[in-house]
């Protein structure tokens, strides 16, 4: 996959960069879609016509509602989207990019992520990773069916990898009793920069 220059300036805001291997690689950002993508930041000739290399895409969906709870309403002015899924090319896979285009979605675009229902290993370890060790993100658990972060008791506990049981977050195939669940990243600074 891959957008002529034409394109990105057309479609995209440039939220920011990153230099993996020497190669410096822009995170893209299409509002309206709302779609992220992670190109090469100098175009290249791919089949005869000059464009940008696509080596991580990160697909959203804006949903009025999850289960139980009206996204409007319970978040009120922000721009909330629901993951359906993040693709990165295995040339720059296992270095951080996943986490770094979560980040800078939230950051520089002021999106709170939502996971999606179904978490598979990978994206279950990206959660925890993110949690873990995001210094610029804070993760909490949010049960759609209640409207309730945890402890679902009117408080919000920030989830760090390891502090909330993982019974309370995910379900062991084929059981589907945490399917309401889901994981929220936001700012650790509430906006964003």
């Amino acid at each position: 996959m891959s957008y002529s220059p034409a394109t990105v300036a057309r479609r995209f805001s440039i939220l920011d960069g990153v230099t993996i291997q020497g190669v410096l690689y822009q995170i893209i950002w299409d509002p309206k879609t709302p779609f992220a993508a992670v190109i090469e930041a100098a175009p290249s000739v791919i089949d005869g016509d000059v464009r940008h290399k696509v080596v991580a895409t990160l697909e959203l969906q804006r949903r009025p509602r999850l289960e139980g709870v009206f996204v409007q309403k319970f978040w009120e002015e922000q721009d909330v989207a629901q993951i359906e899924g993040i693709v990165v090319d295995g040339a720059v896979r296992d270095v951080g990019l996943a986490t770094f285009v979560y980040e800078t979605i939230v950051t520089k675009a002021g999106v709170v992520l939502l996971s999606d229902n179904e978490q598979y290993e990978g994206g279950k370890a990206l959660w925890q990773h993110i949690a873990r060790r995001s210094t610029n993100l804070k993760v909490f658990i949010l049960d759609t069916d209640s409207a309730r972060y945890y402890p679902f008791d009117g408080e919000r506990i920030s989830y760090d990898g390891k502090s909330i049981p993982e019974s309370e977050i995910w379900s062991e195939h084929p059981e589907r009793n945490r399917y309401a669940v889901v994981l929220v990243a936001e700012s650790v600074n509430g906006k964003a920069a």
